[in-house]
Protein backbone atom coordinates (compact mmCIF):
# COMPACT_ATOMS: atom_id res chain seq x y z
CA UNK A 1 0.00 0.00 0.00
CA UNK A 2 1.41 3.39 -0.93
CA UNK A 3 1.96 6.08 1.70
CA UNK A 4 -0.86 8.38 0.52
CA UNK A 5 -3.30 5.45 0.68
CA UNK A 6 -2.18 4.63 4.22
CA UNK A 7 -2.65 8.24 5.32
CA UNK A 8 -6.14 8.37 3.80
CA UNK A 9 -7.28 5.16 5.46
CA UNK A 10 -5.85 6.04 8.88
CA UNK A 11 -7.18 9.59 8.93
CA UNK A 12 -10.16 10.43 11.14
CA UNK A 13 -11.17 13.13 8.67
CA UNK A 14 -12.51 10.82 5.97
CA UNK A 15 -15.95 9.25 5.87
CA UNK A 16 -16.08 5.51 6.56
CA UNK A 17 -17.69 4.92 3.15
CA UNK A 18 -14.84 6.69 1.37
CA UNK A 19 -12.35 4.59 3.32
CA UNK A 20 -14.23 1.44 2.31
CA UNK A 21 -14.16 2.47 -1.35
CA UNK A 22 -10.40 3.13 -1.19
CA UNK A 23 -9.89 -0.31 0.34
CA UNK A 24 -11.91 -1.81 -2.50
CA UNK A 25 -9.73 -0.01 -5.05
CA UNK A 26 -6.60 -1.39 -3.39
CA UNK A 27 -8.01 -4.93 -3.54
CA UNK A 28 -8.94 -4.41 -7.20
CA UNK A 29 -5.40 -3.30 -7.94
CA UNK A 30 -4.03 -6.39 -6.21
CA UNK A 31 -6.61 -8.79 -7.73
CA UNK A 32 -7.60 -9.77 -4.18
CA UNK A 33 -11.20 -10.69 -5.04
CA UNK A 34 -12.20 -12.44 -1.80
CA UNK A 35 -11.29 -9.40 0.28
CA UNK A 36 -12.83 -7.06 -2.30
CA UNK A 37 -16.17 -8.87 -1.99
CA UNK A 38 -16.16 -8.51 1.81
CA UNK A 39 -15.45 -4.80 1.53
CA UNK A 40 -18.17 -4.27 -1.10
CA UNK A 41 -20.71 -6.05 1.10
CA UNK A 42 -19.72 -3.96 4.12
CA UNK A 43 -19.92 -0.74 2.09
CA UNK A 44 -23.43 -1.65 0.95
CA UNK A 45 -24.66 -2.30 4.50
CA UNK A 46 -23.25 0.96 5.86
CA UNK A 47 -24.67 2.97 2.96
CA UNK A 48 -28.11 1.39 3.27
CA UNK A 49 -28.19 2.15 7.00
CA UNK A 50 -27.37 5.77 6.27
CA UNK A 51 -29.99 5.96 3.50
CA UNK A 52 -32.70 4.51 5.75
CA UNK A 53 -31.76 6.93 8.52
CA UNK A 54 -32.02 9.87 6.12
CA UNK A 55 -35.41 8.69 4.91
CA UNK A 56 -36.66 8.44 8.50
CA UNK A 57 -35.09 11.53 10.07
CA UNK A 58 -34.17 13.75 7.12
CA UNK A 59 -30.76 14.91 5.99
CA UNK A 60 -28.25 14.28 8.77
CA UNK A 61 -25.15 15.20 6.75
CA UNK A 62 -24.22 18.20 8.98
CA UNK A 63 -23.72 15.70 11.82
CA UNK A 64 -21.35 13.54 9.80
CA UNK A 65 -18.13 13.81 7.88
CA UNK A 66 -18.73 14.81 4.23
CA UNK A 67 -18.66 12.07 1.59
CA UNK A 68 -16.73 12.49 -1.63
CA UNK A 69 -19.59 11.07 -3.69
CA UNK A 70 -23.40 10.99 -3.52
CA UNK A 71 -24.81 8.35 -1.16
CA UNK A 72 -26.35 6.36 -4.02
CA UNK A 73 -22.82 5.63 -5.26
CA UNK A 74 -22.04 3.67 -2.10
CA UNK A 75 -25.45 2.01 -1.86
CA UNK A 76 -24.86 0.49 -5.22
CA UNK A 77 -21.71 -1.25 -4.21
CA UNK A 78 -23.56 -4.02 -6.06
CA UNK A 79 -21.52 -2.64 -8.96
CA UNK A 80 -18.34 -3.47 -7.04
CA UNK A 81 -19.65 -6.95 -6.27
CA UNK A 82 -20.52 -7.57 -9.92
CA UNK A 83 -16.92 -6.73 -10.87
CA UNK A 84 -15.61 -9.19 -8.27
CA UNK A 85 -17.86 -11.99 -9.56
CA UNK A 86 -16.91 -11.15 -13.14
CA UNK A 87 -13.19 -11.40 -12.34
CA UNK A 88 -13.79 -14.72 -10.57
CA UNK A 89 -15.62 -16.13 -13.61
CA UNK A 90 -18.93 -16.33 -11.71
CA UNK A 91 -21.00 -14.81 -14.49
CA UNK A 92 -24.51 -15.65 -13.27
CA UNK A 93 -23.75 -14.10 -9.88
CA UNK A 94 -22.40 -11.02 -11.67
CA UNK A 95 -25.58 -10.74 -13.74
CA UNK A 96 -27.66 -10.89 -10.56
CA UNK A 97 -25.74 -7.93 -9.13
CA UNK A 98 -26.19 -5.96 -12.36
CA UNK A 99 -29.96 -6.36 -12.11
CA UNK A 100 -29.80 -4.45 -8.82
CA UNK A 101 -28.13 -1.32 -10.19
CA UNK A 102 -29.36 -1.03 -13.77
CA UNK A 103 -32.58 0.64 -12.59
CA UNK A 104 -32.51 2.74 -9.42
CA UNK A 105 -35.98 4.29 -9.62
CA UNK A 106 -36.98 2.80 -6.26
CA UNK A 107 -34.59 5.17 -4.46
CA UNK A 108 -35.49 8.73 -3.54
CA UNK A 109 -32.68 10.64 -5.22
CA UNK A 110 -33.26 14.39 -5.24
CA UNK A 111 -29.80 15.93 -5.62
CA UNK A 112 -28.43 16.50 -9.15
CA UNK A 113 -25.16 14.71 -8.30
CA UNK A 114 -27.07 11.61 -7.21
CA UNK A 115 -29.23 11.68 -10.33
CA UNK A 116 -26.07 11.87 -12.44
CA UNK A 117 -24.74 8.78 -10.63
CA UNK A 118 -28.00 6.96 -11.45
CA UNK A 119 -27.46 7.80 -15.14
CA UNK A 120 -23.87 6.55 -14.98
CA UNK A 121 -24.93 3.31 -13.29
CA UNK A 122 -27.25 2.55 -16.22
CA UNK A 123 -24.27 2.89 -18.56
CA UNK A 124 -22.13 0.71 -16.29
CA UNK A 125 -24.88 -1.92 -16.21
CA UNK A 126 -24.98 -2.07 -20.00
CA UNK A 127 -21.18 -2.17 -20.29
CA UNK A 128 -20.84 -4.90 -17.67
CA UNK A 129 -23.61 -6.99 -19.24
CA UNK A 130 -21.70 -6.88 -22.52
CA UNK A 131 -18.49 -7.78 -20.68
CA UNK A 132 -19.99 -10.83 -19.02
CA UNK A 133 -21.43 -12.11 -22.30
CA UNK A 134 -18.05 -11.69 -24.00
CA UNK A 135 -16.11 -13.38 -21.23
CA UNK A 136 -18.62 -16.24 -21.31
CA UNK A 137 -17.72 -16.79 -24.98
CA UNK A 138 -20.35 -14.86 -26.99
CA UNK A 139 -18.20 -13.81 -29.96
CA UNK A 140 -21.20 -12.52 -31.92
CA UNK A 141 -21.58 -9.42 -29.76
CA UNK A 142 -17.93 -8.38 -30.07
CA UNK A 143 -18.50 -5.77 -32.81
CA UNK A 144 -21.57 -4.40 -31.03
CA UNK A 145 -19.54 -4.01 -27.84
CA UNK A 146 -16.69 -2.37 -29.73
CA UNK A 147 -19.13 0.18 -31.15
CA UNK A 148 -20.53 0.74 -27.65
CA UNK A 149 -17.20 1.55 -25.99
CA UNK A 150 -16.31 3.97 -28.78
CA UNK A 151 -19.44 6.00 -27.99
CA UNK A 152 -18.09 6.89 -24.53
CA UNK A 153 -14.47 7.95 -24.12
CA UNK A 154 -14.37 6.70 -20.52
CA UNK A 155 -15.28 3.19 -21.64
CA UNK A 156 -12.51 2.71 -24.21
CA UNK A 157 -9.67 1.77 -21.85
CA UNK A 158 -11.63 -0.64 -19.59
CA UNK A 159 -13.46 -1.89 -22.68
CA UNK A 160 -10.22 -2.87 -24.42
CA UNK A 161 -9.17 -4.75 -21.29
CA UNK A 162 -12.45 -6.68 -21.41
CA UNK A 163 -12.00 -7.47 -25.11
CA UNK A 164 -8.49 -8.77 -24.51
CA UNK A 165 -9.56 -10.79 -21.46
CA UNK A 166 -12.30 -12.40 -23.54
CA UNK A 167 -9.90 -13.02 -26.42
CA UNK A 168 -7.34 -14.62 -24.10
CA UNK A 169 -9.98 -16.76 -22.39
CA UNK A 170 -11.64 -17.90 -25.61
CA UNK A 171 -8.67 -17.94 -27.99
CA UNK A 172 -10.10 -15.22 -30.28
CA UNK A 173 -8.21 -13.15 -32.82
CA UNK A 174 -9.08 -9.49 -32.18
CA UNK A 175 -6.27 -7.91 -34.20
CA UNK A 176 -8.72 -5.83 -36.24
CA UNK A 177 -9.94 -4.12 -33.07
CA UNK A 178 -6.49 -3.65 -31.57
CA UNK A 179 -5.25 -2.11 -34.81
CA UNK A 180 -7.89 0.61 -34.39
CA UNK A 181 -6.65 1.57 -30.94
CA UNK A 182 -3.19 0.43 -29.90
CA UNK A 183 -1.12 2.58 -32.26
CA UNK A 184 -3.25 5.67 -31.60
CA UNK A 185 -4.48 5.28 -28.04
CA UNK A 186 -1.70 3.51 -26.13
CA UNK A 187 0.37 6.68 -25.84
CA UNK A 188 -2.68 8.52 -24.52
CA UNK A 189 -3.38 5.79 -21.96
CA UNK A 190 0.26 5.96 -20.85
CA UNK A 191 -0.09 9.69 -20.16
CA UNK A 192 -2.94 9.28 -17.65
CA UNK A 193 -1.79 10.27 -14.17
CA UNK A 194 -4.74 9.45 -11.88
CA UNK A 195 -4.42 6.18 -10.01
CA UNK A 196 -7.63 4.66 -11.41
CA UNK A 197 -6.52 4.98 -15.02
CA UNK A 198 -2.95 3.95 -14.15
CA UNK A 199 -4.31 0.68 -12.77
CA UNK A 200 -6.40 0.21 -15.92
CA UNK A 201 -3.36 0.93 -18.09
CA UNK A 202 -1.14 -1.71 -16.50
CA UNK A 203 -3.98 -4.24 -16.62
CA UNK A 204 -4.26 -3.50 -20.36
CA UNK A 205 -0.50 -4.07 -20.76
CA UNK A 206 -0.81 -7.34 -18.85
CA UNK A 207 -3.56 -8.59 -21.18
CA UNK A 208 -1.65 -7.39 -24.26
CA UNK A 209 1.40 -9.35 -23.09
CA UNK A 210 -0.69 -12.51 -22.71
CA UNK A 211 -2.42 -11.98 -26.07
CA UNK A 212 0.82 -11.43 -28.03
CA UNK A 213 2.53 -14.30 -26.20
CA UNK A 214 -0.26 -16.64 -27.33
CA UNK A 215 0.28 -15.37 -30.88
CA UNK A 216 4.05 -15.97 -30.55
CA UNK A 217 4.69 -12.28 -31.28
CA UNK A 218 7.55 -12.36 -28.82
CA UNK A 219 9.13 -8.99 -29.55
CA UNK A 220 5.81 -7.27 -28.84
CA UNK A 221 5.26 -9.45 -25.78
CA UNK A 222 8.58 -8.42 -24.29
CA UNK A 223 7.92 -4.73 -24.93
CA UNK A 224 4.51 -4.94 -23.20
CA UNK A 225 6.03 -6.82 -20.25
CA UNK A 226 8.81 -4.25 -19.88
CA UNK A 227 6.39 -1.34 -20.06
CA UNK A 228 4.22 -3.06 -17.46
CA UNK A 229 7.13 -3.72 -15.11
CA UNK A 230 8.51 -0.19 -15.40
CA UNK A 231 5.20 1.24 -14.16
CA UNK A 232 3.95 -1.52 -11.85
CA UNK A 233 7.13 -1.59 -9.75
CA UNK A 234 5.97 1.65 -8.12
CA UNK A 235 2.32 0.62 -7.70
CA UNK A 236 2.48 -2.34 -5.29
CA UNK A 237 0.70 -4.75 -7.64
CA UNK A 238 2.80 -7.68 -6.59
CA UNK A 239 0.71 -10.59 -7.97
CA UNK A 240 0.64 -9.30 -11.56
CA UNK A 241 4.24 -8.09 -11.16
CA UNK A 242 5.34 -11.66 -10.39
CA UNK A 243 3.27 -13.03 -13.30
CA UNK A 244 4.81 -10.59 -15.76
CA UNK A 245 8.32 -11.31 -14.46
CA UNK A 246 7.63 -15.01 -15.01
CA UNK A 247 6.39 -14.31 -18.55
CA UNK A 248 9.56 -12.37 -19.26
CA UNK A 249 11.72 -15.25 -18.06
CA UNK A 250 9.84 -17.54 -20.44
CA UNK A 251 10.84 -15.42 -23.47
CA UNK A 252 14.07 -13.88 -22.12
CA UNK A 253 16.26 -15.69 -24.66
CA UNK A 254 14.30 -14.01 -27.47
CA UNK A 255 14.79 -10.50 -26.07
CA UNK A 256 16.97 -8.06 -27.96
CA UNK A 257 20.01 -6.50 -26.29
CA UNK A 258 18.04 -3.28 -25.80
CA UNK A 259 15.16 -5.16 -24.17
CA UNK A 260 17.55 -7.07 -21.89
CA UNK A 261 19.17 -3.81 -20.76
CA UNK A 262 15.79 -2.26 -20.06
CA UNK A 263 14.76 -5.25 -17.94
CA UNK A 264 18.00 -5.13 -15.96
CA UNK A 265 17.50 -1.41 -15.34
CA UNK A 266 13.98 -2.03 -14.02
CA UNK A 267 15.16 -4.79 -11.68
CA UNK A 268 18.03 -2.64 -10.43
CA UNK A 269 15.43 0.01 -9.63
CA UNK A 270 13.58 -2.52 -7.49
CA UNK A 271 16.74 -3.58 -5.68
CA UNK A 272 17.73 0.00 -4.83
CA UNK A 273 14.32 0.81 -3.38
CA UNK A 274 14.14 -0.65 0.13
CA UNK A 275 10.38 -0.13 0.40
CA UNK A 276 9.75 -2.08 -2.81
CA UNK A 277 12.10 -4.88 -1.72
CA UNK A 278 10.22 -5.31 1.54
CA UNK A 279 6.75 -5.26 0.00
CA UNK A 280 7.52 -7.51 -2.97
CA UNK A 281 9.62 -10.08 -1.09
CA UNK A 282 7.14 -10.39 1.75
CA UNK A 283 4.16 -10.52 -0.57
CA UNK A 284 5.76 -12.93 -3.03
CA UNK A 285 6.48 -15.41 -0.25
CA UNK A 286 2.75 -15.51 0.52
CA UNK A 287 1.67 -15.79 -3.13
Amino acid sequence: MQENEEVFLLSDNNHVLDKAFELFRICYKQNDWDEAKKIASHMHKVAMNQYNTQQKYGDISPLQLPMRRPLIFYIYSYLAESIVYQKQGLYEEARSCISHYENLDQYDIQDPEGQEEVRRFKIFAKANSYAIDLLAGDFEILEEYHTFIQSDEEEILPGLITILEAANLNNWNVDHILNDHISNDLETFASYEDIGNRVYYIKLLNQLAIYTLNKKSYHETINYILEYLSIAVNMDVYKEFITNSAMYEKVRKLASTEQQLRYETIIKGVLTNEKNINSHVLNSSAF
